[in-house]
């Protein structure tokens, strides 16, 4: 999101040469020996030793790094969605967990935090006291960046969806995200379902990032049968539970009978109307995201892109500890940190030629051997 010095000396003319003056030798062919210039030396080559390879040295801890981290998460919605913002809470549980070299000892979360606030919340936050700084979405990429070049040594800033020039030394880390290779896998789950080869999918809002999830998502199902048709809903709002169901309510009405849901609290919407559809008897599938959204809906859950972001989060509690903080970017995607979460009672009913193409499709994916399309007018051959 980097060559060889080929040394070959040749050992064949010096035993063919050898061997024509032990010939000559033996036949007495001492007037050639006479008058033949004398013999040079051979030369010796001599190869030092190699002196043995010094072990890496072990990082030193930073004498600037804290004695202990206050989290602060800032959220476009609210930790209930159980999607976008609900992510960070299940990151947060595992890092408290852990046992860190810096210790996290208290945490908060922001809710329904609007991009032109964010600055003023941040600026309060590192008055509380908070020192660790989770800015949870792109729209706030700009404010972050406008309070870190202000805030005090020692106060850090985490930016999920930041762009590599975001990153400061010292200040703030990125992630960013690459959705498309596991929703490929996820595409080839939900083609194996349909029974009308219909498949929809509802997003929040309009962003690269839940495209690009779009893009891998169609590809994965047309890998897995040609003839899959995809309609797209975009229901303008992160937080519309009841748009999101007349989404769905739409879709399924058009013989849609997988969707791929992206749209965080929008999402509970449409998770009801699949569930509704269901208990009346209604083949209808959902697929969820950004994490394993069967903690919502056990049983009517098909499979969610699952992200897992507390390696990521744990990585950087190091970066602080040896003084190496924003230093660089860190990614989560297919095979790090994000996954496809299991299909639970679903399983059955999931075709072994789709398990198994999820199978190698994965493990294509991850050598570089199956690279994922990225552009979904493409993928849909518009």
């Amino acid at each position: 999101m980097y060559g060889y010095i080929n040394k070959a000396v040749s050992k064949t003319l010096a035993v063919i040469i050898a061997v024509v003056v032990i010939i000559a030798v033996i036949a007495g062919v001492a007037t050639y020996l006479a008058t033949r210039p004398p013999a040079p030396s051979p030369s010796v080559t001599t190869t030092p030793a190699t002196s043995p390879t010094a072990a890496p040295a072990t990082p030193t801890p930073s004498p600037k790094a804290p004695k202990e981290l206050k989290v602060a998460v800032i959220l476009p919605g609210t930790v209930t969605d159980y999607g976008w913002d609900y992510a960070p809470v299940i990151a947060l549980n595992k890092l408290e967990a852990m046992s860190l070299p810096i210790p996290i000892v208290s945490h908060k979360y922001v809710e329904l935090v609007e991009p032109a606030e964010a600055e003023g919340v941040m600026r309060s936050l590192i008055a509380a006291g908070y020192n660790w700084i989770w800015a949870w979405g792109f729209q706030y990429r700009e404010a972050v960046l406008k309070v870190a070049k202000t805030a005090p040594e020692g106060v850090y800033f985490t930016i999920n969806e930041g762009k590599p020039e975001d990153v400061i030394p010292g200040k703030v880390e990125i992630i960013d995200e690459w959705p498309h290779k596991t929703a490929y896998l996820a595409g080839i789950i939900a083609a194996s379902v349909s029974k009308t080869k219909k498949l929809g999918g509802i997003d929040g809002m309009e962003t690269l990032h839940l495209k690009l999830a779009e893009t891998g998502f169609v590809a994965g199902a047309k890998a897995y049968d040609p003839n899959i048709k995809y309609y797209r809903v975009i229901v303008g709002s992160w937080a519309d539970p009841e748009g999101g169901k007349r989404a769905a309510e739409s879709l399924m009405a058009m013989g849609v009978d997988v969707i791929f849901c992206q749209g965080d609290g929008t999402s509970l919407g449409v998770i009801e109307a699949v569930k509704k559809a269901r208990d009346e008897g209604k083949e209808v599938y959902y697929i969820g995201y950004p994490v394993d959204q069967s903690v919502i809906a056990p049983g009517y859950v098909l499979t969610s892109l699952n992200y897992d972001y507390s390696d990521i989060l744990k990585q950087q509690v190091y970066d602080m500890y040896y003084g190496r903080f924003g230093n660089g970017k860190y990614s989560i995607e297919l095979g790090k940190g994000m996954e496809l979460a299991p299909f639970y009672n679903f399983d059955p009913e999931i075709p072994e030629r789709a398990k198994k193409m999820v199978r190698e499709a994965r493990e294509k994916i991850l050598k570089g051997e199956l690279v994922v399309p990225t552009e979904l007018e493409k993928v849909l051959g518009k």
